[in-house]
C-alpha cells in the first residue's frame, strides 16, 4: 500500500491487486481477469514479500508482462531474497527509489519517441522492446546496480 501511495504522490495511477476483490474468483476466471488487468497497465512492479514469494501467480503475471515487453521491475521488502527468476530485472528496495523509477522511465519514453519521430516506419512492437531495454540499462544505472 504504501509503493500505491507513493506512486499516487507522483500523479501515477496504479492498480493493486491485494485490493481487488475478483482476486477469489476461480482460476480460470481469474486467469481472465489478471490477462485483462494488466491489458490496462503499461508497467509491472513486482513486490516480493513472505506471501507473494511463494505465489504461483506471480511468475503468470511477470510471464504475461514479458512476453509483450512491458517493463518490469521488482519491489523488495529489506526481510526477502530475490528469487533468481527475478534478477533480470531492476530492483527497487526503497521507497524513495519510486521518483527515480518514474523520472528515469519518462525520460526514456521521450528519448525513445524522439527516437521514432525520426525513423517514422518504425514498429510498435521494435519500439517497445528498445524501450523496455533502455528502461532496465537506465534504471539500473540509478539503482546502483551497474
Amino acid at each position: 500500500m504504501s509503493i500505491q501511495a507513493a506512486f499516487k504522490q507522483q500523479h501515477i495511477d496504479t492498480y493493486l491487486d491485494v485490493l481487488d476483490p475478483n482476486l477469489s474468483t476461480g482460476s480460470e476466471a481469474l486467469t481472465k481477469h489478471i490477462r485483462n488487468e494488466l491489458n490496462h497497465c503499461t508497467d509491472i512492479i513486482v513486490v516480493i514479500s513472505k506471501n507473494t514469494k511463494l505465489s504461483w501467480w506471480v511468475p503468470f503475471e511477470i510471464g504475461m508482462s514479458a512476453q509483450i515487453d512491458m517493463p518490469t521491475a521488482s519491489f523488495l521488502s529489506s526481510e526477502e531474497t530475490l528469487p533468481s527468476y527475478l534478477k533480470y530485472w531492476p530492483r527497487l528496495t526503497s521507497i524513495s527509489q519510486i521518483p527515480t523509477y518514474i523520472a528515469t522511465r519518462n525520460r526514456v519514453k521521450k528519448q525513445i519517441l524522439n527516437e521514432d519521430a525520426a525513423l517514422e516506419h518504425t514498429i510498435y512492437a521494435s519500439q517497445r522492446r528498445n524501450e523496455t531495454a533502455e528502461f532496465y540499462k537506465q534504471l539500473k544505472q540509478a539503482l546502483g546496480e551497474y
